[in-house]
């Protein structure tokens, strides 16, 4: 086993992190935290095991063990996959990588649906919603993009890192590999120590213009649509984790910026009864949040079955959970957000979602589809999103 251990008191410079992409190679994994970048490899594979399931399987398989279970698990929570890794390895986070037009290449692009077809589902979503059926669904759509050279996860890593994300590389099996870099936090538990950042209600950021990107921050934090959509979810989070908790502090919504989006954020923090819950104990309990999936969750998963799986999109692993647990049961899962399926080095499925309420423009839902590509697009140095 290597495990190689950044000290705490240790800066986080570029020297200390450059070296985990250079050691990268296919079939590693590679997730990165607000302090801390990790790459892990290791022989044993587990797949098919539910998230339900998940917990208890990695207490028998971690037991005695240093190292760490990390991977991904499908937005549905019936399967997963998730590497038992001995040879692990810490350092600081990844810094980000300003580049334009390096490894560029000319993509053909393909939305699936199409434009037309998912406002007309948002607008089945909304009425159904307005009928009474549910408060809250997501309704996600992707971007097939076919390119002419080989692009490879390292070049993606590279100008996904930075900026607080939680960047990931998982490989899924094949030539697939779920990568992207996630604004959300499922949530993470350190000893007793929990935390949660559920993010609903966004805008597109106009970082060109710094005046109209704070009236598009302040307009974002008043609106009264994405506030009621953020409390759906921020309530749920804290419902969730009050029975795990002797203590759980819920502010009031702040903004969160990344490089493309605004959005509504609740920073939870709790101190875990004793004995604690493990990461995926407390991940099992959240997935899936309204963020993702809508409120009420079984009504929310019977539209998303009927109006995804008429347009063709299956989720998989897209909106699911990636992360880490190590055998005292401290980890971290963030949400498989801005992301794709890396499925050869010329072809990508992106993913991006839109939460519909009663109050929602189905254009404006599909605009905010659109800014959520951006973060993969413009690692691959495409500027627009179909």
């Amino acid at each position: 086993m290597t495990l190689s251990l950044l000290p705490p008191e240790a800066p986080l410079v570029g020297e200390q992190v450059a070296p985990l992409i250079g050691q990268y190679r296919p079939g590693d994994i590679l997730m990165t935290g607000g302090s801390y970048s990790l790459l892990a490899r290791g022989e044993h594979v587990l797949t098919d095991i539910a998230l339900d399931d998940l917990s208890a399987t990695l207490a028998t398989r971690l037991d005695g063990h240093d190292g760490v279970a990390a991977g991904a698990i499908t937005f549905d929570a019936t399967s997963c996959r998730v590497t038992l890794c001995d040879d692990v390895h810490w350092a600081g986070p990844l810094s980000a990588r300003a580049c334009f037009g390096c490894g560029s290449t000319t993509w053909h692009i393909t939305p699936a649906p199409t434009e037309q077809d998912f406002v007309k589902a948002a607008q089945i979503a909304r009425d159904r919603i307005a009928g009474g059926d549910l408060d809250k669904v997501v309704l996600a759509r992707t971007l097939e993009l076919t390119g002419q050279r080989p692009v490879t996860v390292t070049d993606l890593l590279l100008h996904l890192g930075g900026r607080g994300a939680h960047t990931y590389a998982v490989p899924l099996g094949g030539e697939r590999t779920l990568i992207g870099a996630s604004p959300e936090l499922l949530v993470a538990r350190h000893g007793r120590t929990v935390t949660a950042n559920p993010l609903a209600g966004s805008a597109r950021r106009k970082p060109a213009d710094p005046h109209a990107d704070r009236a598009t921050a302040e307009r974002l934090l008043m609106s009264a649509k994405d506030r009621h959509e953020h409390r759906l979810v921020a309530d749920a989070v804290a419902a969730a984790l009050a029975p795990h908790c002797d203590h759980l502090h819920v502010p009031e919504p702040t903004l969160l910026a990344t490089p493309t989006m605004w959005h509504l954020s609740t920073p939870i923090t709790g101190r875990l009864a004793s004995p604690a819950a493990t990461s995926l104990e407390l991940a099992a309990a959240l997935h899936p949040t309204p963020a993702v999936c809508g409120t009420p969750a079984a009504a929310a998963r019977a539209l998303i079955a009927e109006l995804e799986g008429g347009m063709g999109v299956e989720r998989d692993f897209y909106a699911g959970l990636v992360g880490w647990q190590d055998a005292a049961g401290d980890g971290e899962w963030a949400i498989a957000l801005r992301g794709a399926v890396l499925q050869d080095r010329t072809r990508l499925r992106l993913y991006a979602g839109a939460g519909i309420v009663a109050t929602s423009d189905p254009d404006a839902e599909l605009a905010e589809t659109s800014a959520k590509f951006l973060t993969m697009l413009r690692a691959l140095h495409v500027r627009s999103a179909r």
